[in-house]
């Protein structure tokens, strides 16, 4: 079927657009012919069926072509995110095994810096005619047409693996089978029942799953049309909806929707013939709901999915909606709602969410413990958490690992985080909220808030706080609000809560190293956003004795052991709440010993150039590092030696990491 995604546009109407990008049309039999002369391409640089082909472009007609080539070539895509860093990007190349690279120039350099392409045999370079070494023009592939496998792959043969874009752990590929694929746009077509008349209007990168798997690839199948936008913002997403022909069909997350619904241009738009808008990938706030029905006359739909199952449940596109509900399961999908035992649980209550079906991954790449725990007799086990009501509509809860356990006066109160962002979602001031857990000595975790406002509008956290606290139980009620000018995303528009809270947790213990001890609230907080997840298994090592360092890490899960010489002999072992290496960001220096994980460790680190680049916009900078450069030649330790970074660390019971 992926093979054939174009036939139906190819036989009725050749000579019709059907792909925009960016004002600039293509018609099917061009799109066809650029996919058949880029699948014999590639064929021609060697490549054979069931090879990795990496993509790291931007949203355009170059990368619907790839994956129409791909899928022609049996060829598996693997789309990374155009905004990923450079590292996680390597990551995914060589994680993948990819056997070329399809990049944009743009991220060329970035990637020769973090010496992403020193082994990547075959650098295929979109928009610049780089032909030095093993790199090529995206035109050099355009070749000739040659014969293709005629006969339709198997089922079972990978398509697509998919990165997850997981922000405390190592990104997992996804694999997803041309079957998989296949059957899911038609059981998706079953509920949404798009039709050639149809002309998308896609937002979304399309190298994430709610773009592909719920507008590009059941649009293109339909014969209808798809306008594709290169980089979503406000100004950009308006200009094309007021391009012809008019649009019909939109997917946003909700915090695009926020962002439009803000835009005075967006609200002047005629909404006419649109007839569908898909939300996903969190939350819509009941206010944004009613906002964008009274503006549009069209009630946003609500669906639920991942990137392991796809879309599993949906609120009727076009029949009876459950605001705040994702709505039943999806056609063909089979959705339960279970306990710690996997027993079904009664009609209202809240269980894990488990979803099976012929659409779900057939597994994460090279990860065969991950796939087993994830994956059990045909059932995925998402983590997350929902119930179903009376009628069969499916409500989301959250992620289980995102409910917060507040102690008071004995009893373990569990916090759903949605519940508490519903209730500050309500203050006409706030534009998005997102509540997190925060380590809390006095009642083991506390809820922490952080909010943006709506343009223009003002707000203390004292406010926010008497506001929810009318709305919810006591214990429920932020202990912390945090007014924030930016709300960090991950993948599709998705609040990055992770990062929220390796932010929160993280400032605490930065306040007690040495090197910053001089420094004032702003750069304290400007700081924070510099830092980045690392993730080590058991026996890996952190750091090597003798290497010189340029990075600080924070210890904040799981246990590592400090070892020095050829006996490796274990000098102390780090938990939770301890730091190391700080003395690498003041100047190159030798480590003094090797730090090795003992258990799976998350860490979160800072790099010496992230962290002078901010310095040097203090006011004094050279008064700054001596005074910086003293503090902790005051707090080194006795007996350790001058210009060694020794590890310092404190116990479970002190996890500000003070010495």
């Amino acid at each position: 079927m992926l093979q054939h995604l174009l036939n139906r546009s190819v036989e009725t109407d050749p000579d019709r657009p059907i792909l925009e990008c960016d004002g600039s049309w293509t018609t099917a039999a061009e799109l066809d012919q650029l996919a058949s002369r880029l699948a014999s391409g590639l064929a021609a640089t060697g490549l054979d069926e069931g090879d990795r082909v990496a993509l790291l472009l931007p949203n355009g007609l170059e990368a619907v072509a790839c994956y129409l080539a791909c899928f022609r070539m049996r060829l598996v895509v693997v789309p990374l995110d155009y905004q990923y860093h450079p590292l996680q990007i390597g990551y995914a190349i060589g994680h993948s095994g990819a056997a070329i690279l399809i990049a944009h120039h743009e991220r060329i350099a970035g990637l020769e810096e973090a010496g992403v392409l020193e082994t990547m045999p075959r650098v295929v370079v979109v928009g610049a005619a780089a032909t030095t070494g093993s790199r090529r023009p995206f035109a050099s592939l355009l070749g000739a047409e040659r014969t293709l496998p005629a006969e339709a792959p198997h089922d079972d043969a990978p398509a697509v693996m998919i990165y997850t874009s997981g922000t405390t752990a190592r990104p997992k590929g996804v694999v997803l089978s041309h079957g998989a694929l296949s059957t899911g746009i038609g059981k998706y077509l079953a509920r949404v029942t798009l039709t050639a008349d149809d002309v998308a209007l896609i937002a979304s990168s399309i190298s994430r799953p709610f773009a592909l798997r719920c507008q590009l690839l059941p649009t293109l199948w339909v014969g209808g049309q798809v306008s594709l936008l290169g980089r979503f913002t406000a100004g950009n997403f308006v200009d094309a909806l007021r391009r012809p022909p008019a649009k019909t069909f939109l997917t946003l997350t909700p915090a695009g929707l926020s962002l439009l619904m803000a835009s005075p241009d967006f609200k002047a738009c005629d909404f006419g013939h649109l007839r569908l808008c898909l939300a996903g990938g969190d939350r819509v706030p009941p206010r944004l709901l009613e906002s964008f029905e009274r503006l549009t006359g069209v009630a946003v739909t609500e669906q639920c999915g991942s990137t392991e199952t796809g879309p599993y449940a949906m609120n009727p596109p076009f029949g009876r909606k459950k605001p705040g509900s994702v709505g039943p399961p999806v056609h063909g999908v089979n959705v339960a709602v279970v306990d710690e035992h996997g027993a079904d649980v009664p009609t209202g209550t809240v269980g894990e969410i488990r979803v099976s079906g012929p659409g779900v991954m057939d597994g994460y790449w090279n990860e065969s413990a991950m796939t087993r725990k994830t994956l059990q007799k045909g059932w995925i086990h998402t983590g997350d958490l929902g119930r179903f009501d009376e009628d069969g509509y499916l409500w989301f809860v959250g992620r289980r690992k995102d409910v917060i356990v507040r102690m008071a006066d004995g009893l373990a109160n569990k916090i759903a985080p949605l519940e508490v962002e519903a209730a500050i979602a309500e203050h006409p001031a706030v534009r998005e909220a997102c509540v997190i857990g925060v380590p809390d000595a006095a009642c083991g975790e506390a809820p922490h808030a952080y909010v943006l406002l709506q343009p223009g509008a003002t707000a203390g956290p004292e406010d926010v706080r008497g506001f929810v606290a009318g709305r919810v139980a006591a214990f429920m009620v932020p202990a912390e609000v945090h007014v924030i000018s930016e709300m960090p995303y991950k993948g599709p528009g998705k609040i990055d809560r992770e990062l929220l809270r390796m932010r929160a947790i993280t400032a605490a213990l930065i306040e007690q190293v040495p090197f910053f001890r001089n420094a004032g609230a702003d750069f304290l907080r400007d700081i924070i956003p510099r830092l980045e997840a690392r993730q080590f298994a058991p026996g890996d090592s952190l750091v090597h004795e003798g290497d010189v360092g340029d990075e600080m890490y924070f210890l904040t899960k799981g246990q590592v052991e400090v070892l020095r010489g050829e006996a490796a002999q274990r000098l102390k072992v780090l938990r939770e709440g301890s730091f190391f290496g700080e003395l690498a960001i003041l100047r190159d220096a030798p480590r003094a010993a090797t730090i090795r994980a003992l258990t799976d460790v998350e860490v979160y680190a800072l790099r010496r150039k992230g962290v002078l680049d901010l310095a040097r916009s203090h006011a004094d900078f050279s008064h700054y590092l001596q005074a910086a450069a003293r503090a902790y030649a005051d707090a080194e330790p006795a007996g350790s030696a001058r210009g060694h970074a020794a590890p310092h660390g404190g116990s479970t019971t002190s996890p500000t990491g003070t010495r």
